[in-house]
């Protein structure tokens, strides 16, 4: 269901939560509201309409906060644009091939690492910097940070997935400079 504040869109889902709560959902600064299955459209409604100032303050200062990120990372927003529509490609491409499904995918500036997956709550983050490089580096990485999925560590049987769905893999790898 969703709904406007200020012109702001609102996302509302009832789920089987015990309060109504209040997102804005980095990087676009999308508002969700989350509320009991019990409550009215009507008292939702209100509830957001209650919390109009604060909604247009806490997004206002996200999406600078975010502009400020990404600025220091040298990606441009139609970079990550672009990043973002490749990795729902490549995500809707190798999941269904590897038998996998990640539970949510992030995009973050991240200093060591191109990429990270927590095994147990199927979150994977994406550097912001692969939108500086080649798109099979990007898609090099979600292959395997999916292949986590299937092997936490970095052992043979992840070395043989990993060669299994890609295999220039090793080479992909090196254009990252970590090969």
């Amino acid at each position: 269901m969703d709904y406007k504040v200020n012109n702001i869109p609102v996302t509302i889902e009832y789920r089987s939560v015990k309060n109504i709560n209040l997102y804005i959902k980095p990087p676009d600064g999308r508002i969700l509201v989350t509320a009991p299955k019990r409550v009215s459209k009507k008292k939702v409604m209100e509830f957001i309409d209650s919390k109009a100032g604060w909604i247009e303050q806490a997004r206002s200062r996200m999406l600078k906060a975010q502009e400020r990120a990404d600025k220091l990372t040298g990606v441009t927003k139609e970079q990550l644009g672009m990043m973002r529509r490749n990795v729902e490609k490549y995500v809707d491409r190798w999941e269904p091939v590897m038998g996998v499904h990640a539970s949510a995918w992030t995009l973050r500036d991240m200093k060591t690492r191109w990429g990270s997956c927590s095994v147990v709550s199927g979150r994977i983050r994406l550097n912001k910097r692969l939108a500086l490089y080649p798109e099979e580096c990007l898609e090099y990485v979600i292959v395997h940070e999916l292949c986590h999925l299937l092997e936490p560590s970095h052992n043979e049987r992840f070395k043989t997935l990993m060669g299994s769905f890609l295999p220039d893999w090793k080479e992909r790898k090196k254009r990252l400079g970590t090969g």
